[in-house]
């Protein structure tokens, strides 16, 4: 079970956090859709239908998902930490479905987090966003001479003149913690930051409190990199190993996937990969094959919420084998059960998979996807300005990745003109007849 829970949670760091990003009914709060969602080389029976669900072979959806209560009360009396259960009809799947893990306690695989008002969180309200925790944290002032601490103080319009724009004062003269950061690599100093910026390894544990002391929200939606961070930490947990060296291992290298990676400067020249800030007041000029989020930065760029870069043709190749159902070029990464688990179970508000974003019709201020995107649509955008949807419906894969951020990321106004979904709409238009 443990090898299993590793390689849910690690189909989402393929696309969720790629170039930069910042970012069904057995799970509580949570609902499935009843169909089965066959693919077109299923390890099962090739010859199946692409979707179908059981009334197609003469059983009553209803009936079979008394199956739930069944394993539910057997893992609340701890019968079993979590199963899978298959049922075949004429050879074809009418019930297949995974139970347990994803209903785990954080704290379970992160002690930090117990004895405090996070205890009680899950894996599932992490990828929900759901968790109650707040959307980042700043993690760098741990590094920054409290006396120094950088400043972003920012006006509000007065009465008689509302329409005044904001303006920030920024702090220029902070100064770093000898302690704790360090223009040279050693021993102690391993976590790279920028060219000449190296942060203590004791930093991880500092920011790993930070988040248990944290004050908690109410347990609504809320895009919180900090979900992801601690997604990222449970994995290494199981796996072993860091998120790094277990991806390049298990996926980018049989995947082929050369351009696809953390940390780029170690097998890629600098000017090869795009620059995402002209100038940086924390690292001091710009930032370019370091990644843009500073909670990921400090952590040495290896992160659950950012991190990733690559190639658009690699990000492609990521969500067609998740669009195959978890396989690529006859070699299958992950189940289908997997892909299909990720990417339909739908939270009780509606407005994310495990993991993933998806359409929000009805809602111009919010849907991320164009009008004509169905509702099955899955995938993500990014802080620097990328995205990635997958259509299992028109079967299509939609990559965009820009540095929207260089020079400067003061106003998005990638997001103000709709350049994302305005392509994605025109794709939808060229299909039509």
């Amino acid at each position: 079970m443990a090898k299993k829970l590793i390689t849910i949670l690690l189909v989402l760091f393929f696309s969720i956090i790629v170039m930069d990003q910042s970012g069904n009914d057995f799970f509580p709060t949570a609902r499935a859709h009843s169909a089965f969602y066959g693919t077109e080389k299923d390890p099962i029976n090739p010859n199946m239908p692409v979707l179908y669900s059981p009334e197609d072979l003469g059983m009553s959806s209803a009936r079979l998902a008394r199956i739930d209560s069944i394993v539910k009360n057997g893992i609340k009396a701890r019968v079993f930490p979590g199963c899978q259960v298959l049922v075949l009809k004429e050879g074809k799947p009418v019930y297949d479905r995974c139970f347990g893990k994803l209903t785990d306690r954080a704290s379970k695989y992160l002690p930090f987090l117990q004895g405090t008002d996070k205890e009680k969180i899950t894996i599932t309200e992490l990828l929900f966003h759901e968790s109650g925790l707040p959307g980042s944290l700043p993690f760098y002032r741990l590094a920054i001479e409290r006396k120094n601490t950088v400043s972003s103080l920012a006006s509000t319009p007065g009465k008689k003149n509302k329409t005044r724009k904001k303006h920030k004062v920024v702090n220029t003269t902070f100064k770093y913690k000898e302690d704790w950061v360090s223009k040279i690599p050693s021993v102690e100093y391993t976590f790279q930051v920028s060219d000449s910026i190296y942060v203590n390894n004791r930093f991880h544990d500092a920011a790993m409190q930070m988040i248990a002391n944290t004050h908690l929200n109410s347990k609504t939606y809320l895009y919180s990199c900090i979900n992801f961070i601690l997604l990222k930490e449970i994995a290494e947990t199981i796996s072993g190993t860091t998120m790094d060296v277990f991806l390049d291992r298990e996926f980018y290298a049989p995947m082929k996937l050369n351009n696809l990676a953390y940390l780029p400067l170690r097998n890629h020249k600098k000017e090869d990969v795009a620059p995402t800030l002209k100038r940086d007041l924390l690292r001091k000029g710009a930032v370019q094959g370091y990644v843009n989020d500073l909670d990921a930065a400090f952590l040495g760029g290896v992160s659950g919420n950012a991190g990733l870069f690559a190639s658009s043709r690699d990000v492609a190749t990521v969500y067609q084998m998740l669009l195959n159902n978890g396989e690529l070029d006859g070699r299958r990464y992950l189940s289908a059960e997997t892909c299909r688990l990720f990417t339909t179970t739908t939270s009780a508000s509606g407005r994310r998979d495990l993991g993933y974003d998806k359409p929000v019709p009805g809602n111009t201020k919010h849907n991320p996807c164009c009008k004509s995107a169905p509702q099955v649509v899955y995938g993500h955008t990014g802080y620097t300005g990328t995205c990635c949807w997958v259509d299992p419906v028109n079967r299509f894969v939609y990559v965009f990745l820009s540095n929207r951020t260089y020079p400067s990321d003061g106003v998005n106004k990638l997001a103000k003109l709709g350049i994302r979904t305005k392509i994605q709409e025109v794709i939808y238009q060229a299909m039509k007849k």
